[in-house]
Order: C-alpha cells, then sequence, then structure tokens
C-alpha cells in the first residue's frame, strides 16, 4: 500500500474519531440528581418532582422522555413524553402551563421539573426519565411509584324516640376510606332481617363514591337518617316517614337485624345493629 494512501486513511481516521470526541464530548453535561413522588393513590393525579443538575457553565435544553408516569384501568402505560409541569400550573390539563413540545431550559447548578402521575389501579409502577440533548442520552434514572388501595369501612349508629305507643329508631350509616385513592361505585347494600320470624322485612341497594380519608352519608337526603325501625306496643303510629324509604314497623315481640355490606373490587365490609338491642324493654 502507498505511502500516500496509509497518509488519507490515517487522516480520514483521525478526522472521524475527532467528529465523534467532539459530538460526544462538547455536549451538555446533565445528571438526574435526585426524584421524589408526592403521596397519590387511584384516580387520583400526583406529580413526580426531578432535580436536574447542569455541570456546565452555560444554560442548555434537553427533552425528557417518562415512561409509565399514566397507567389506565387495562394497566397499559399512556404515553406521557415531555408532560412537564410548569411551576405556574394548577391544572394538568392547561395547555398554557404544560409543556408536551418544548425543551427545558436548564441553567448552571441544579434545576427542578415536575412531570404529572397517574393510575386507575393499585400497585407498583417504576417511573422511568430519560433526560435527551440532540437524540443523545445523557442520563436516566427510575423511581418506583406505590399506589394503595382504598381501604372501606361501614359505621351504623342509631338514635331513639319514644312517642306514644312506639319506639321509633332513626339509623345513621356511614361509609368510611381510610386509604389513599378514590373508592367509586361502591356498592352497598341494606337488609333488615326480622330476628324472632327469620323473615326478610327490607332490602334495597345503592352505590356510593367516596374520596381518600373520608367518609360519605348512607342517605339521599341531608339531614335524614339511613333507615327508621317503628316497634308499636300497640297500634302503630300511622307517621309517613317520608322522604326516608327504608321504613319498617313492627310489634313488641319483633326484633330486627340490620346489615348493611359494601363491597368494591375485592374488598367487603359490613356492619350490623340489632334493634331493639337485647339490653332494651318495655
Amino acid at each position: 500500500m502507498k505511502k500516500s494512501t496509509l497518509i488519507s486513511i490515517s487522516a480520514a481516521l483521525l478526522i472521524l474519531a475527532l467528529g465523534i470526541l467532539w459530538y460526544y464530548g462538547s455536549g451538555a453535561d446533565v445528571k438526574i440528581v435526585d426524584m421524589n413522588a408526592s403521596s397519590v393513590g387511584v384516580r387520583e393525579s400526583g406529580k413526580l418532582d426531578i432535580v436536574l443538575q447542569n455541570n456546565g457553565s452555560k444554560p442548555v435544553d434537553v427533552w425528557l422522555e417518562v415512561e409509565n408516569a399514566f397507567v389506565d384501568k387495562n394497566g397499559e402505560a399512556r404515553s406521557t413524553s415531555r408532560l412537564i409541569i410548569s411551576n405556574d400550573s394548577v391544572d394538568p390539563w392547561d395547555a398554557k402551563f404544560v409543556s408536551l413540545q418544548k425543551p427545558i431550559h436548564l441553567l448552571p447548578g441544579n434545576n427542578s421539573v415536575s412531570v404529572w402521575l397517574g393510575y386507575e389501579l393499585p400497585g407498583k409502577y417504576p417511573v422511568n426519565v430519560k433526560v435527551i440533548e440532540n437524540s443523545r442520552l445523557l442520563d436516566e434514572g427510575t423511581y418506583l411509584v406505590q399506589i394503595p388501595l382504598p381501604e372501606i369501612h361501614l359505621k351504623l349508629e342509631y338514635e331513639t324516640e319514644s312517642r306514644n305507643t312506639s319506639d321509633i329508631y332513626r339509623i345513621y350509616g356511614y361509609l368510611i376510606n381510610k386509604g389513599l385513592g378514590n373508592a367509586l361505585d361502591v356498592s352497598t347494600n341494606l337488609t333488615v332481617i326480622d330476628e324472632r320470624t327469620g323473615e326478610l322485612g327490607f332490602t334495597s341497594s345503592r352505590t356510593y363514591d367516596v374520596s381518600n380519608n373520608d367518609k360519605v352519608a348512607l342517605w339521599s337526603w341531608p339531614d335524614y337518617p339511613y333507615a327508621i325501625v317503628e316497634i308499636a306496643h300497640g297500634e302503630p303510629s300511622g307517621k309517613s316517614y317520608m322522604p326516608v324509604q327504608n321504613v319498617v314497623i313492627g310489634e313488641s315481640e319483633d326484633r330486627f337485624l340490620i346489615n348493611v355490606t359494601s363491597t368494591w373490587k375485592d374488598q367487603v365490609a359490613s356492619a350490623e345493629l340489632l334493634i331493639p338491642p337485647r339490653e332494651e324493654s318495655r
């Protein structure tokens, strides 16, 4: 091989090496130094806070690629690439504050940025974040987001009023969520059974929604009870208890078992009352 040919090949290889060195060595130096997610439950919006460190002496524009930040009810991750929250954002879908197609401008030093999170199913989700500049991967990291289940409970209580020859029991019920996330469409069934005869006195069903760490009353009308039991020791009062529809009229010998059962996903909660209580007598 001629000497001139060797020199040409060497020069070409040197130029190629210098080009690669320039492309990969002169780019931005950005690292993910911290990630932290706020507590979020099922069907709630949350955010992942990310600290990006620009180790250069000049500002630089980068992109974020985020995977697994949104998961739908079928367990499928939705694409949320570059779904960035501005410091002025209060609405995750406000186009003025959410950047879908704009790079992130990083000043030298630490910079904070956040991305939206949302999950329709409980579980553990590894959220992968990539920092990109001109199609070049600068850094990537993974943060494990844990989405707990709502935790449903029931509570029943009552008030008693004696009127003429009848004892009237006003029953109040509450569906309670002691966990994170909203429990929607909680199927709730009320049954009233005459303990003396074993006969079903009444049944009704309805669905309720309850937010995280909250409770809802089991009635349709504010300030009215969930159900009413009248024990008549003579003639029934004949009183109309509308708009309350869950009403049972019994006699002195009757005792009613009030059962409420709520079902959501694979959770079942129940509560019972015996009306009148065994210790009561007239």
